[in-house]
């Protein structure tokens, strides 16, 4: 399809370029300059083109005004004064046009105090002065699409916050009998401290909500059951809808936990959206692409399959229209229809947040032909996306022709894990951006080869039989005074001619083989002898993964019970990590659980955050401890989604009486802002790669000696 010419209205001027083709223009920020001096619009174009910038020139403010809804630019730098149209009138339209999103820079020399405030005004984000100090000019055109990003970032995360709050309870009071509130949970204030509660239960909701709370609270402390109470709140003139829960807390008080009412299967949703679904495109994102790959590739091995990853990119999208989310939305739709046509593309997501793509980035769009695929089939799916995806796009304010460029990479050719296969196929997907190739494939030689799934099964047999597998332990530490506070066991196998198998392998090789039992009994014995040896001060815990298969077993308790009585371990010495998936589907695992709480084990809910965790399973479960999943810290602290995700998880942990660990940090700036967050432990390479037994003694006494360096002295 022909690219479609701008012609602008007012033609009056001679000066006017067209932009080149947009299938001939680079990924890099788009600058309109409207100016009505020839020499100062070649200055521009030639110094923001060395600087990596795509400089579309016009004469007047009208002009401006067309080229913007034409070409949607990242930055619009103006004149004010102007023939036809001047800057300040051009930008007072622009601001008017539907979906505008980017700076307004004024350049001038009009330097008056009036103009300048006319300029700021009319909608202008910045205001250079003529004449133009040029070595600097790129730069400040550079700081001001910066600060613009971001303050559109703080923005989105602002709204996302907002959102995540309303799940986060509104109150937490300690409430006696009579009805007095005796504390605050959430404020930290109590009767008889210098921060005395001055609230009662008529000042905070009202005589008639307050006499159905000591109604409920009533018969909470004689039935000793919880009970719920819906009621309303005039704020501002506004009805708010609000619930309240009431739980029993000894014999003549109750905790009331007040929340905004909305409903829980509603809470769950949002923060599944906000965790796991792009809010431009609403298509999966990256988190959720890759949890569904991940568990794609461990079915991959186990059945010698070769998995095909495919990255969708566009070249011709600005800044701005990367957020437009009807261009988004379409796009994801096409993508969505098209890949409909085949049965093999992995589904993404589940019940109505399921896609066969998800959105990975700004620009790349990422899908999974999960079985092995042939070439004919790879090249159908590639061209039937090519087809699909282009020609023109549709927004408010732009029509846009879009050419699809696609990377692919497959397993296990290109990699063997799903970071190293994303990469492959971004790389390609940047060939062909590069080279203007519609399709380009990554060719990396074979990392590794695959065993039959038959005897690599009986393998594993082997090495359980002949305890010729091991464990690594990797320390968990206290943010807030640097000790170590608890050591997680984790199973390896090294295999003679494979070396290292993945851990999700071995236990789903174990889950197929029947093996999963023994294996989860050998690893928690194993644990609990090497904890019981360790001779440190202070003694951590050591923590062991349960399965979900161990966790279903009737006999957890008593099977854990049997093992530190065997080994000789104190209960308070060791925590069982149990995930999501676990709780939510062996509901009749909670007496266990409260079995072993009541002596002492301590129990930690690992990778919150990437299941579907319902708040009143939170509550009924008597959990110590959340970890937030690692693919929420990967990014931090650039991605202030991720932040404000960390954020909330910590909030809610220590509103439930729980502590939040942090896993997956690699640096100190993750480790820094958790802190700030108030994380109170964390777990990953920054801190301590996982370590063979034999090592963590060594671990233990240089971080004891370089805690007690940073520790101040004492007199």
């Amino acid at each position: 399809m022909p690219d479609r010419q701008f012609v602008p209205k007012n033609r009056r001027e001679t000066n006017y370029r067209s932009p080149p083709p947009k299938d001939e223009l680079p990924v890099a920020p788009r600058v309109l300059a409207a100016d009505d001096d020839p020499g100062m619009r070649l200055l521009m174009e030639e110094t923001l083109a060395k600087a990596g910038f795509n400089v579309y020139c016009t004469a007047s403010g009208s002009e401006a005004i067309d080229a913007c809804r034409e070409f949607k630019p990242d930055l619009v730098l103006l004149d004010i004064n102007m023939p036809v149209m001047d800057g300040i009138t051009a930008c007072v339209e622009i601001r008017k046009q539907s979906g505008v999103d980017f700076p307004v820079v004024m350049v001038t020399s009009a330097d008056d105090a009036t103009s300048v405030q006319r300029a700021f005004d009319a909608g202008a984000t910045d205001f250079i002065v003529k004449p133009i100090n040029w070595p600097l000019f790129q730069r400040r055109l550079n700081s001001v699409l910066q600060e613009w990003n971001q303050a559109q970032e703080v923005d989105e995360n602002n709204r996302r916050v907002g959102l995540l709050k309303k799940v986060v309870p509104h109150k937490v009071l300690l409430v006696a009998r009579s009805g007095e509130i005796i504390d605050d949970l959430k404020s930290g204030t109590k009767n008889g401290d210098e921060r005395e509660v001055s609230s009662t239960l008529e000042q905070l909701y009202g005589r008639e909500t307050a006499r159905r709370f000591k109604q409920r609270i009533s018969g909470v402390l004689k039935t000793g059951r919880a009970n719920n109470l819906d009621f309303k709140v005039v704020e501002q003139g506004i009805d708010i809808d609000y619930e309240a829960q009431f739980l029993t807390e000894g014999r003549d008080r109750v905790i009331v936990v007040v929340q905004h009412g909305i409903r829980e299967s509603q809470s769950n949703n949002e923060i599944y959206d906000l965790a796991f679904l792009d809010l431009t495109s609403g298509l999966p994102n990256r988190h959720l692409f890759e949890r569904v790959a991940e568990e794609q590739l461990v079915d991959a091995r186990l059945k010698g399959q070769t998995p095909v990853f495919i990255c969708v990119g566009f070249e011709q999208l600005s800044e701005a229209q990367k957020s437009d989310a009807v261009i988004m939305e379409q796009i994801a739709a096409n993508l969505d229809d098209c890949l409909a046509a085949f049965d093999n593309v992995a589904i993404i997501g589940r019940d109505d947040h399921s896609a066969r793509v998800a959105r990975i980035g700004s620009n790349r769009f990422m899908l999974l032909l999960r079985r092995s695929a042939s070439a004919r089939h790879v090249d159908a799916v590639c061209k039937a996306i090519v087809a699909k995806l282009t020609g023109s796009i549709v927004s408010d304010t732009a029509s846009i022709d879009l050419t699809p460029r696609l990377g692919i990479a497959s397993y296990p050719a290109d990699g063997s894990d799903l970071e190293s296969l994303v990469r492959a196929a971004s790389s390609a997907l940047r060939e062909a951006l590069q080279t203007g190739n519609r399709i380009c494939f990554n060719s990396q030689p074979v990392i590794k080869p695959r065993l039959d799934t038959e005897d690599y099964g009986e393998e594993l047999r082997q090495a359980l039989e002949q305890d010729a597998l091991e464990l690594y332990f990797q320390p968990r530490l206290s943010l807030a005074d640097g000790n170590i506070t608890c050591i997680e066991a984790l199973l390896r196998w090294n295999h003679p001619m494979r070396g290292f198998v993945d851990l999700a392998e071995v236990l789903n090789l174990a889950k197929a083989t029947g093996l999963i039992g023994k294996l989860g009994d050998w690893v928690l014995k194993t644990a609990c002898n090497e904890a019981h040896n360790w001779q440190f001060d202070p003694l951590p815990r050591v923590s062991v993964n349960l399965s979900q298969q161990e966790f279903s077993r009737h006999d957890l308790a008593e099977r854990v019970l049997d093992v530190l009585e065997n080994t000789g371990l104190a209960p308070d010495r060791i925590d069982l990590e149990l995930t999501e998936a676990a709780l939510l589907r062996a509901q009749d695992g909670l007496t266990d659980l409260q079995t072993l709480k009541a002596l002492g084990v301590g129990l930690v809910l690992d990778d919150f955050g990437t299941g579907h965790t319902s708040l009143s399973n939170l509550k009924l479960y008597p959990i110590d401890a959340l970890k937030i999943d690692g693919s929420f810290v990967r990014e931090l602290p650039d991605n202030a989604k991720d932040a404000a995700i960390c954020e909330v998880i910590i909030t809610m942990a220590h509103l439930l009486g729980m502590h939040a660990v942090a896993e997956g940090v690699e640096t100190e700036e993750q480790l820094t802002l958790l802190r700030s967050l108030g994380c109170d432990e964390a777990q990953g390479y920054h801190i301590c790669k996982p370590l063979p037994a034999s090592e963590v003694a060594e671990f233990f006494m240089n971080n004891s000696a370089a805690t007690a360096e940073r520790s101040p002295t004492t007199s």
